[in-house]
């Protein structure tokens, strides 16, 4: 917490005291306000603790998943489809719940990127998921993925791709991190962070009137952390309250990104995955040597040399009795629309 901040706005009170000769009572009246907000950084930290390491329920998983999703497509683009006029996607998702959309190009691929992710993941140790698959307008190559089965790439990524075996790998990679729930770890920090501020903003206020802006911001959540830090996010949402919680799980994923070793592990679970559902693994390396050496749009993954070489050697050890399919289909076709 900014202890600074407090500082700052105790300082008209500070210099008063100064004029008045009572330098000891003001400095002891920062020394107050400094250890009140240290209690109640600690306070915050203490009650949301067990969001660290408690199970998530399927409920807020898909429910974090959804709005993880929403905001990655809106940061990234809109999506690549024909027929329907709403650009925000929250709203679009649900429309495309209920209505079927038109026949073109553009839907024949977003149908098609579907069936070859929902055919991948059906070998995954997490079959019975609602596997969602979507693709936005962006130039940049790139793929990313939240919790509950959410699969977004950009159109920008499905261009450097030549056949439907590459597709299915970088689909694989996505659902590797789904399937061991790789997103989850920024979304318990930063449900945590946000608790925590939120916690210890009450319980500063609750002894002191000179609430810092930044905690004041957050003062309003506070009664909706339960105990242990326990949320209904499918509870009306009043205030913003997912948002603020997003948010914050947001920054982690664009700052930090996933773990190298979550990548790697992401990586073995897609040579698997292709393999089982019978395309050629070797693909997969083709396409992420494709990329260079810094991965394009994937520059908070390993190197590209790194990820290539686990491969290959996975691919001929461990996994050679079992990849030994087929390229599949040749993609121009269906990716058509990505050049009009």
């Amino acid at each position: 917490m900014p202890v600074m901040m407090t500082f700052a706005l105790q300082g008209c009170a500070f210099i008063n005291n100064m004029k008045s000769g009572n330098l000891k009572g003001a400095a002891g009246d920062l020394a107050k306000e400094a250890q009140t907000l240290a209690d109640a950084k600690k306070y915050g930290d203490n009650e949301c603790a067990p969001i660290k390491t408690d199970e998530l329920s399927w409920e807020e998983e898909r429910a974090v998943g959804s709005a993880v999703g929403v905001g990655l497509a809106m940061n990234g683009g809109h999506f690549f489809i024909e027929g329907v006029t709403e650009k925000n996607p929250e709203v679009l998702n649900a429309d495309l719940k209920k209505a079927k959309l038109p026949d073109n190009e553009k839907n024949e691929l977003t149908a098609y990127l579907s069936v070859t992710g929902r055919n991948i993941a059906r070998f995954s140790s997490r079959p019975e998921l609602p596997w969602t698959f979507g693709v936005i307008e962006n130039e940049t190559p790139n793929a990313f993925s939240a919790p509950g089965g959410y699969v977004i790439v950009t159109t920008g990524l499905l261009k450097k791709i030549t056949n439907e075996a590459q597709l299915a790998g970088v689909l694989a990679h996505e659902i590797g991190h789904i399937v061991h729930k790789h997103s989850l770890k920024r979304y318990k920090q930063g449900k945590f962070d946000q608790c925590s501020v939120a916690l210890a903003a009450q319980y500063y206020s609750e002894r002191s009137s000179n609430l810092p802006n930044d905690l004041r911001a957050a003062l309003k959540f506070s009664k909706r952390f339960g105990k242990g830090g326990k949320v209904d996010l499918d509870a009306p949402d009043e205030g913003g309250f997912v948002a603020f919680v997003v948010k914050a799980v947001l920054k982690l994923m664009d700052v930090l990104g996933n773990e190298k070793e979550d990548e790697f592990q992401a990586d073995a679970t897609a040579l698997e995955l292709v393999a089982f559902a019978g395309y050629d693994a070797s693909e997969y390396e083709k396409f992420l040597a494709s990329l260079g050496a810094q991965g394009g749009g994937f520059s908070k993954h390993p190197s590209t040399d790194d990820r290539v070489a686990k491969l290959k050697a996975a691919r001929e050890g461990e996994m050679a009795p079992f990849a030994s399919g087929t390229a599949k289909p040749d993609v121009a076709k269906a990716f058509a629309p990505l050049k009009k």
